[in-house]
This record gives C-alpha cells, structure tokens and sequence, in this order.
C-alpha cells in the first residue's frame, strides 16, 4: 500500500516515485532506504498505537537525516579495548563532526511505503561540492573498509537503534584494528563514516543492525608506553 507523505516541512520535497535511486557511492547523491515501526512490539511511553503514519514520516525524516550525516561527516572515535587480564573494561565513544541541518531542501523523501507493519521510505541527498569532495577523500585508498554488527533491546526503542548503530561500527573498527595490529592497542583514536546504508533487523528482542564503514586511525597508543 502506498502511502501519500503529508506536508513534514516547508523543504521535504516529493519528486516521483519512478526516480532513480542513486547508489550510496555516487559522488553527487547519497540515497538510503530506512523504516518505522508502526506497532512496535515494545511500547514505550504514551501516545496513540498504532502509531500514526505522520508522526512516522517524522520519525523517518530525522533518522535519514542523521544516516546521511554519518555517512558524509562521520565521527571521531576513542576505543580503549577491554582486556580482562588488566583489568581494563572496554570504552567506546563516537563524537558527531557535523550534522545535515534540519529542513536542509536538499533532503529529499522519494516515497514512502507501508509493509509488515513498518513504514518505509526512500531518502536522497544531494552533495554539494564540498560534501563531494569528502566522500571522494574517503574512497581514495588511504582509509580501511570494514564492516560490523551490533544489538540492543527493543526494549530502548529510538535509543536502542541508536546504540545498535554505534555497536555495529565499534565492531567494524575492531575488526579492522585486529587485521592491522596483532598486538591489542591500549587506546585507538580516528575518524569514521557509514559508507553504505545500515541494515536494521529485528532478532531475538533486539535491534540487529549491520554496517560498513570507511576509517582512519589518527592515533594508537600501545601497552609497552604504560
């Protein structure tokens, strides 16, 4: 069932359904394709259930958002492994470097559909030069692609998909830090940016949500220095 967006903001466009959809690679266009649930297994808060279709499309506006601004500006991370035989318990922390602003016009809903008791929506984002020009950097071969997965309850709702997200490209910097360093670091800064469309799923009570990422390690601190 195809579902009419309502006027979100003055600047969400709706162009026609039939629209290309442009490849997360493109050096122009970032296009990614996120969902909602509409009766969600756990119900947090008060509030109308189901939930209704434009406090979804809202839900769905700001979470495009966000993914495109992870994917064109990233975070800086610190990752200090956990390592038992120290007594070091792991810490993981992403800093935003910048965000797409709220109402930007270049922040386009495609179309909206509704399947499985989930809407979903088709997302695009033009880049402009400089955004270009960042994403270019990021493909040139001098920063690891990686890739990772991370959970957390349904119970959180909008926050558990959130620390899924972050627990998927924890998981992918460590999986490319135990390719490159044999040795576990004591402490790890970089940068690091969603290079493709997340996939979220829902599995066993949790949000699985599965990443590719593109990084750089500013810095490594190894054990010996301590």
């Amino acid at each position: 069932m195809r579902v009419p967006l309502l006027a979100l903001l003055v600047t969400a466009v709706l162009v026609a359904a039939a629209a290309p959809v442009a490849r997360a690679q493109d050096t122009d266009r970032l296009s990614i394709r996120p969902w909602t649930e509409l009766e969600p297994l756990v119900r947090i808060g008060p509030g109308p259930y189901p939930i209704p279709i434009e406090t979804a499309q809202k839900t769905l506006l700001e979470t495009g958002r966000v993914l495109i601004s992870a994917m064109i500006y990233g975070w800086d991370f610190s990752y200090e492994p956990g390592d038992r035989s120290r007594g070091i318990t792991e810490r993981f922390e992403l800093t935003p470097l910048a965000q797409v602003p709220w109402g930007s016009p270049r922040l386009k809903v495609l179309d909206t559909e509704v399947s499985d008791a989930r809407l979903w929506a088709r997302i695009s984002y033009s880049l402009d030069e400089q955004e270009s020009q960042r994403r270019t950097a990021w493909d040139s071969g001098t920063a690891d692609l990686s890739s990772g997965s991370g959970t957390a309850a349904l119970q959180l709702g909008a926050a558990g998909r959130q620390a899924s997200l972050e627990s998927a490209v924890r998981d992918a910097i460590r999986r490319s830090l135990d390719v490159r360093y044999p040795n576990k670091p004591r402490q790890v800064t970089g940068s690091v940016v969603l290079w493709t469309d997340p996939t979220v799923l829902i599995r066993s009570g949790t949000y699985l949500t599965m990443v590719t990422v593109k990084l750089t390690v500013r810095e490594l601190i190894p054990y010996r220095i301590f």
